[in-house]
């Protein structure tokens, strides 16, 4: 079973009791069974130990000196290593990257190309011109139409694209982008060292980006691309917003609004079954799609998990259906009245301190509710935002309130919809319906029984469509019970090891050795079938 990492943990208090394990920060003294059962297993071995983002290539070298190019090298999985590496693989033709960047900014050559960064999605390099011009390429990069969109029509300083091509058949056999090096040091880098007021003018200047941002509602969700590319589907997009004519036809004779190319529409056989991707006319349809498409994806390629790997309901591919059957008659509800609130927008949803230079993965134009949140750089633990970052958590009530405060005044609309009343309930089920079988049901049925629970509170003159019996409610929470100990674990152990086993190089050998001695804590506790399947999947901790 795979943990879900995209979101923090839910509390389940209104349903279950909430327990919190102490645990040391760094060996846990205390491990659900059930976690050292199935949630850190794995029969894979992992390969030798690979070189961490140092790697530099010129258009002479020999293959073999450029490999690290093109593998993941940032750090290592505990389990599932091979397999993650295999997914993180990007072979392509650096020459020919080399070439048609120096080509794109008037340069004779590119006398060397790095790997900058990398992350689960794409990599990064510096390709350095013979001029010393420095610009940055990604691979893979399957859409560039929101940045250049953001760019161009609502001047939003994101790096200008000198050259794209998302045909994989290209010169370079990849996806790629090339764009300008933003300038500047990555905010991250300095924000412990700013003062009180050099904080607020980020903060303003994050205000007048978000706000360009909420004057440009569209037409419809999806994903937007260049009419060039005559995608099947797509329709023209218009800007409803508070733009001049001129903008407005801009946009419209060079973008289109497609289907959504969120990597959950088109992973493993996804890909090549018939499903609705959009482009949708309104939000009900939007936030109904991902639930139709695991549907028919369970119906058609689930296959029943093993028994020992608990809860029961995660194992069955009938509860999963039955779960998102429940949702599906909910979700017309779900939404609120409100216009201004459901409107197709484009947002970044992912701003912290390390991504401004601005980093767009997966930007599509969605309800803006669906979008509605602070910058994680201001985040706050709260009524509405439920993780605080470390450098928030320090900064006096005087810089919280002053920073709260410009949002508020300065982004009615967003404020608006951080405020809207239900938010997170109406939200939650819509944010989790999309993943429970690679991820976990237990979030989508907690979400469930809590919109029923307080059905009256959305003011709908109908009974609420659904309804759990006491039996499903029981075991919803013997199955919670446990999923809440896990939780408590994995955030026990966050500083060493991620969910999915990710690790940086030089805590290897520590959570290697923290596993190992959970594996022996497990082999004294367990006896007989329980013992002997974990005793088999957790061989890979004895390195």
């Amino acid at each position: 079973m795979k943990f879900p990492t995209r979101y923090a943990p839910i509390d389940l208090k209104p349903s279950i009791p909430f327990r919190l394990n102490h645990h040391h920060p760094h060996h846990p003294l205390f491990i659900p069974q059930s976690l050292l059962l199935s949630h850190f297993s794995s029969t894979h071995p992992s390969p030798p130990h690979y070189r961490s983002i140092t790697s530099t290539t010129t258009p002479q070298d020999p293959p073999e000196h450029s490999a690290d190019l093109f593998h993941y090298t940032t750090g290592r999985w505990l389990w599932d290593e091979e397999q993650q590496l295999r997914d993180r693989a990007t072979p392509f033709n650096a020459s020919s990257l080399q070439k048609i960047a120096a080509q794109s900014v008037g340069a004779k050559t590119c006398t060397s190309i790095a790997k900058l960064a990398e992350g689960s999605f794409n990599k990064t390099f510096r390709l350095t011109m013979d001029t010393g011009l420095s610009v940055i390429a990604r691979i893979p990069h399957p859409i560039s139409g929101p940045r250049i969109q953001a760019r161009t029509i609502l001047r939003i300083p994101t790096p200008q694209v000198y050259a794209w091509n998302a045909d994989v058949n290209n010169a370079v056999g990849s996806e790629y982008i090339i764009m300008e090096e933003a300038p500047g040091t990555q905010l991250e880098d300095v924000w412990d060292d700013l003062s009180l007021e050099q904080k607020i003018e980020v903060v303003k200047d994050l205000v007048q980006l978000e706000n360009r941002l909420l004057h440009a509602p569209l037409n419809r969700y999806g994903s937007l691309y260049f009419a060039s590319e005559n995608i099947a589907g797509a329709v023209p997009a218009e800007v409803r917003g508070y733009v001049s004519i001129e903008l407005k036809d801009r946009v419209r004779r060079r973008f289109v609004i497609g289907p959504v190319a969120h990597r959950k529409y088109w992973s493993k056989e996804r890909a090549e079954m018939t499903l609705d991707r959009g482009p949708w006319n309104h939000p009900q349809e939007y936030i109904l799609s991902p639930a139709h498409r695991e549907k028919a994806w369970l119906q058609q390629h689930a296959v029943p998990k093993p028994d020992d790997d608990p809860p029961a309901t995660q194992t069955s591919p009938a509860s999963h259906i039955s779960a998102l059957e429940n949702y599906i008659q909910v979700a017309p509800y779900l939404l609120p009245k409100d216009p201004t609130l459901v409107a197709p927008y484009i947002r970044h949803t992912d701003l912290h301190a390390a991504n401004i230079f601005v980093h767009w993965q997966d930007v599509f134009s969605a309800p803006l509710i669906l979008q509605a949140r602070r910058a994680k750089l201001v985040e706050y633990n709260g009524e509405i935002v439920l993780n605080a970052p470390a450098n928030f958590k320090d900064l006096d009530a005087d810089e919280k309130s002053r920073i709260r405060g410009y949002i508020a005044k300065d982004i009615p609309l967003l404020d608006k919809a951080l405020r809207c009343k239900h938010g997170r309930m109406r939200c939650d089920s819509i944010d989790f319906v999309g993943g429970t079988w690679d991820d976990e049901i237990i979030p989508l049925r907690e979400a469930l029984i809590r919109v029923e629970r307080y059905w009256d509170n959305f003011g709908h003159e109908i009974p609420c469509p659904i309804h759990f019996t006491p039996e499903e409610l029981r075991i919803h929470a013997e199955e919670s019970a446990g999923w809440n100990e896990v939780q408590d674990f994995w955030d026990s152990v966050s500083g060493i090891v991620s969910r999915d086993g990710w690790n940086p190089h030089h805590l290897y050998e520590d959570a290697v050795a923290m596993f190992a001695e959970l594996r022996g804590l497990g082999l004294g506790r367990m006896k007989g079938m329980e013992r002997e399947v974990f005793e088999r999947e957790t061989r890979w901790a004895e390195r």
